[in-house]
């Protein structure tokens, strides 16, 4: 693709009154946009993971009134926190997994053989309980662009673009529910993000960054629903009885923590 990359041009009348109505999705502002942009256009993915960290919100979402017991999450048991979180990363992992299932067959075909270094992911994140998740069909729809070319750029964006905004949420996590190894978490999905970036850093206009980064909050917005609205009473039992039952979990996940994470390096590919 020797001309950058650009948004889907019937972006704001079709897909994004869509994302909108997604409950608790958040607008992202002109200088969580702008900042990062420039970053990603500097090619300086580390300064990219910081800068997001500086100017933009960890959560991704407006929350209204559950921002009160959101808060107030932090005086549960940090086990119980970090069981939670661990639930919640695997349903993302396993509803992207379905996610590709619904794509066109020849972007099954482009991502299934092009993109090797997005492999292998948060595989330090132990088996256990994973309730039911899809990603908003607003996403499949965004990545299965007419162009293979611009499905392709789309991808990888938001595969690294997610490591962004996740290492930013990890760490504010980490903080927010007294769970520090959250924070070593955070610094893996940092890693990937710059390893990602480090394969392939497609030429983007300014509104396919911004699309990208809308696209990816309605998958949060959509998460905070699972969490709030579809399965709350479930998080919780499973989060204040695995204190007890799934000891065995949390610890996997810690020794994991240890060992090396697997990246793809840059001349392997």
């Amino acid at each position: 693709m020797n001309r950058p990359a650009d948004g889907e041009r019937t972006f704001e009348v079709g897909l994004l009154p869509r994302i909108r109505a997604i409950p608790y999705f958040r607008l992202a502002t002109d200088e969580e946009i702008d900042r990062s942009y420039a970053a990603y256009g500097a090619g300086d993915f580390a300064a990219l993971c910081d800068v997001w960290c500086a100017v933009a919100q960890p959560t991704r979402a407006t929350l209204g009134p559950l921002t009160k017991f959101y808060d107030r999450a932090g005086w549960a048991p940090a086990r119980a926190n970090g069981l939670a979180f661990l639930a919640t990363v695997r349903a993302v992992l396993r509803a992207g997994e379905k996610f590709r299932a619904r794509l066109s067959a020849r972007t099954q075909q482009a991502l299934a053989k092009e993109f090797p270094w997005l492999e292998h992911r948060h595989e330090h994140v132990p088996d256990g309980w994973t309730p039911a998740f899809k990603f908003p069909d607003e996403f499949r729809l965004f990545i299965d662009a007419l162009s293979i070319d611009d499905a392709r750029a789309r991808w990888q964006l938001c595969a690294a673009l997610n490591e962004v905004q996740q290492q930013h949420y990890s760490r504010h996590a980490a903080e927010r529910f007294g769970v520090p190894e959250l924070a070593v978490h955070a610094a893996r999905e940092r890693e990937l993000a710059i390893n990602y970036f480090s394969h392939w850093a497609p030429a983007a206009t300014r509104e396919l960054w911004r699309q990208c980064i809308l696209v990816l909050d309605a998958l949060n917005a959509a998460t905070f629903d699972l969490l709030c609205n579809r399965a709350p009473g479930a998080f919780v039992r499973h989060a204040m009885t695995g204190m007890v039952t799934r000891r065995g979990e949390w610890r996997a996940f810690v020794e994991n923590l240890k060992k090396p994470q697997w990246l793809m390096p840059k001349s392997v590919y």
